[in-house]
């Protein structure tokens, strides 16, 4: 095998492991799930070709470790058979992550959903460099949003209305981030604290907080040796999402140095560029 094989090889989802003779083969998931047949199909790959277990990255996909180099070919006809799919290397959109959302009792939007429809649309495709996409249900933010290059997190904005509002505490005993006080029997709320998780709305029993849904869009994070936490732009409503990070790839590929990262690209040309391109929406 020579470098270029190699490399070839990694694109297509077999990463040389580090005694230089087997590979570990990465398959996708759909937003960290799976049906049984895949699953039954992955265990069977595993047994014929590997040692019989596999193990899960970080970005919820699965690997099945110790693969043989002659193995390969008849690995991806079973791959092609089975309807899975490998890969998720190099200067693309890597597979996209997302937390339980779809069936969490905190979730505020479906985010499995919005995972399998923005990666229907954008995994693969070619940057000029790797590209991370991570969805987070709630604010609770179990898959660390704003450590991707695109973080995406369910919103539920409260508003007040101060009429119907008889100063009863429940939703201050609601709220786990201290944005609301009492004021002459009046909740109010510090929109500095808030993280518009929508517990308050919830706790109201006399109906006076109205709740917006929407998705708060971070950009430009990444981690790993230099880690950066990506820039809060804004909320927007869930249905732009596919128009709005497609805007945010285009202006990622018409503004990026070779092999730059988007959060560094962002540093370079500023944030206020890239929020005019999406004030639209």
């Amino acid at each position: 095998m020579n470098k270029n094989e190699i490399a070839n090889l990694k694109m297509q989802g077999f990463i040389l492991q580090n005694d230089g003779k087997h590979f570990a083969l990465r398959i996708k998931t759909d937003a960290g799930c799976m049906d049984s047949e895949k699953i039954d199909k992955i265990s069977e790959i595993s047994k014929k070709y590997g040692r019989n277990y596999i193990s899960f990255t970080v970005r919820l996909c699965v690997e099945i470790p110790w693969i043989n180099y002659e193995d390969i070919p008849k690995i991806k006809e079973e791959l092609k058979n089975s309807s899975l799919i490998s890969g998720g290397t190099g200067n693309t959109v890597r597979p996209l992550v997302a937390c339980k959302g779809t069936v969490c009792t905190h979730g505020l939007i479906d985010s499995q959903k919005i995972c399998n429809e923005l990666d229907s649309l954008f995994f693969g495709k070619k940057l000029p460099h790797k590209f991370k996409i991570g969805i987070s249900g709630c604010p609770n933010n179990c898959a660390k949003a704003q450590l991707n290059d695109v973080g995406i997190m369910g919103q539920r904005i409260p508003k007040i209305n101060e009429e119907n509002c008889n100063g009863c505490t429940l939703c201050l005993k609601s709220c786990s981030v201290d944005a609301i006080t009492i004021v002459d029997k009046k909740a109010v709320i510090d929109y500095e604290k808030c993280v518009n998780c929508g517990k308050c709305g919830e706790s109201c029993k006399r109906k006076c907080i109205s709740l917006k849904d929407g998705v708060l869009i971070s950009v430009g994070g990444k981690f790993g040796k230099k880690y950066k936490i990506g820039e809060n732009i804004g909320i927007y409503d869930a249905p732009n999402l596919e128009k709005i990070v497609s805007e945010i790839m285009d202006y990622f590929k018409e503004n990026a140095d070779s092999h730059e990262r988007f959060g560094d690209t962002i540093d370079r040309t500023g944030i206020s560029s890239l929020k005019e391109k999406l004030k639209d929406y």
